[in-house]
């Protein structure tokens, strides 16, 4: 018995120091939530975020409060304003965690939307992953929410550049801004000159720096 109580200790004492910090961070168009602890990646959720119409809001936030199988009352785009009680038809799923006035991460009742850019700007997850998330998580607990379609990341002596779809139509991807993206890689790598940015609104990845 003793050694279980000991056990048990250290398991609380390990998980309390993994997630000393906590910290959530989501960008639009990657349709992913990542959690950071002192600035180290420890989880990773796919989630479905705001339609081009109903934009999830960017900024730095905080999680304002937390409550456990919430009911659902309508906005003003609904016409039917019933409340819907926890249960299967809930579209807040079995968790609701609020990082903005009429905006929160939320489960679903519908799984198959997930990943998409489908919400009325709330961060939908998968009702076992929100339910994770919720205990893992309090309120404090800083949101940072970015758009960012140009992601540059170091691989096997190269860099290369992750092209992202403009879900919200930003415009913001040129050769102008990837070659400010690639400074900080300048010393170590020579920016190649043969890559172009396409032109559709599919994920698409190219190698775009060699070490010098």
């Amino acid at each position: 018995m003793r050694i279980l109580m000991m056990v048990a200790l250290l398991l609380g004492y390990f998980q309390s120091a993994v997630w000393a910090s906590p910290e959530i961070r989501i960008n639009i168009p990657e349709l992913v939530l990542r959690v950071y602890d002192n600035g180290k990646l420890v989880k990773e959720y796919p989630v479905a975020l705001g339609t081009s119409y109903e934009k999830t809001p960017v900024g730095n936030y905080k999680i304002s409060s937390k409550e456990q199988n919430p009911t659902w009352i309508p906005g003003s785009g609904f016409s039917d304003k019933t409340p819907v009680p926890p249960g299967p038809d809930n579209p807040l799923g079995s968790r609701w965690m609020e990082f903005s006035p009429g905006y929160g991460i939320h489960g679903t009742n519908k799984d198959w939307d997930i990943q998409y850019p489908v919400s009325g700007g709330c961060i939908r997850m998968h009702n076992a992953d929100v339910e994770e998330l919720y205990e893992l998580v309090d309120v404090g607990t800083p949101v940072t929410v970015t758009y960012q379609t140009l992601l540059l990341k170091e691989r096997n002596k190269s860099v290369y550049l992750t092209i992202l779809p403009d879900i919200y139509n930003h415009k913001d991807d040129s050769k102008a801004k990837v070659s400010e993206l690639f400074k900080p890689y300048a010393k170590k790598y020579k920016l190649l000159s043969n890559w172009e940015l396409p032109n559709d609104q599919v994920r698409h990845e190219t190698k775009i720096g060699v070490a010098r």
